[in-house]
């Protein structure tokens, strides 16, 4: 668990991190290199921010401020690596807690450092209207994988999803297909009646999306299954 006004390594990536999810990553700039084999010397995890400028993932971090990254991100924690050729790596990390960034500025090694608070879900709300929200929320996260399922041909529909609140929106934000900015609005709620509420709010945008997709393609795979007919121009 993060403590107050603590310091850590920040990567900013065009991916949006939650809690409990896994993310594969290939490490090959040397800055990159040097900040998780600190992580790993230390035994620490490292925070991952979604960029907002191309700025944020170029060489040189000097020129760098908190407007260059959202503030809200997710600790890593890095849990199997493959060392390979010339220092290069591949590595396994799994979201843990969110924090929110107060402040950055740079390692000697190019890579941000984040002064950074622990960001927690705040669930001081009603119970009765929570479970409202979850009897929202559950079958369509369960409708989404499916149609997920749908659209890569594999079956998805057992799929177990996890009891715990705050868990099943992450699920959904991780699941989500759509434009980053959503998934950073599910990750950024601060209480769980927010976070449930964004995530059946974008996953159910998303899944209309889907589902319409899905139709267009079915129609068109019917189409290209119609007998050819050689028409007269008369």
């Amino acid at each position: 668990m993060l403590a107050n006004d603590v310091e850590i390594s920040l990567f900013p990536l065009n991916v949006v991190l939650f809690p409990g999810m896994i993310l594969p990553l290939h490490i090959f700039e040397e800055r990159y290199i040097a900040m998780i084999r600190e992580c790993l010397a230390n035994d620490r995890s490292f925070g991952v921010v979604l960029a907002k400028s191309n700025q944020a993932q170029a060489p040189n971090v000097f020129d760098l401020d908190c407007d260059d990254i959202h503030r809200i991100g997710t600790t890593a924690h890095i849990s199997a690596v493959e060392n390979l050729k010339d220092g290069r790596m591949n590595l396994v990390a799994i979201g843990q807690d969110r924090f929110y960034v107060k402040d950055i500025h740079p390692s000697a090694a190019d890579f941000l450092i984040g002064r950074v608070d622990p960001f927690p879900v705040d669930d001081d709300d009603d119970p009765q209207e929570l479970e409202g929200l979850l009897q929202r929320l559950r079958p369509l996260v369960q409708r989404y994988i499916e149609h997920l399922g749908d659209a890569s041909g594999e079956d998805l529909a057992d799929t177990v999803l996890p009891a715990e609140p705050a868990a099943l929106a992450y699920l959904a934000g991780a699941a989500l297909q759509g434009p980053l900015p959503n998934k950073q609005t599910i990750l950024s709620a601060r209480s769980m009646r927010s976070l449930i509420s964004k995530a059946i709010n974008v996953l159910d945008k998303e899944d209309q999306i889907l589902a319409y997709m899905l139709k267009a393609y079915e129609a068109h795979q019917q189409i290209e299954r119609l007998p050819f007919v050689d028409y007269s121009l008369n």
